[in-house]
């Protein structure tokens, strides 16, 4: 369980950070804004702080499709409420009724393309397993025979 959940974080990460850097380069291209190199590093702090509750949500064995959709409502809330936050901590803009909503496009961009990178992700990899399992049981049945 220790290693899934380094593993998700470590993917996670990745992927959000990723997210993260797409927006902000959209957003200063738009904005005019350079960029100062300390905003890397709050990037890749900011990363990883929203790739923590992604991970261990991650690790969580639920049963329940109600249970499972109610923590993931509470995730992205979570995650917009701590990027609001990382946003007033880094001082990265003020925090406004268009910021608020600015924000909450962003994370919701963040959050289709963490989910879109790790479908095709996981696609691939059953792809790959069912083809193994192919050669497995092909190769069984040639023996049976």
């Amino acid at each position: 369980m220790i290693k899934e959940f380094f593993i998700s974080l470590l993917h996670y990460f990745v992927d959000i950070t990723t997210a993260v850097l797409i927006a902000a380069a959209i957003f200063l291209t738009v904005s005019g804004q350079q960029m100062d190199s300390v905003i890397l590093w709050e990037i890749l702090l900011s990363g990883f702080i929203t790739a923590l509750p992604t991970a261990t949500l991650i690790c969580l064995d639920t049963k329940s499709i109600r249970l499972s959709l109610i923590l993931w409502v509470v995730h992205f809330l979570m995650i917009f409420a701590i990027t609001l936050l990382l946003l007033k901590m880094f001082g990265w803009c003020r925090i406004t009724p268009l910021s608020v909503l600015l924000t909450f496009l962003a994370v919701v961009f963040i959050y289709v393309f963490t989910s879109f990178v790790h479908y095709l992700v996981d696609r691939k990899h059953t792809a790959l397993m069912n083809q193994q399992l192919k050669k497995r049981y092909i190769k069984e049945e040639q023996a049976q025979k």
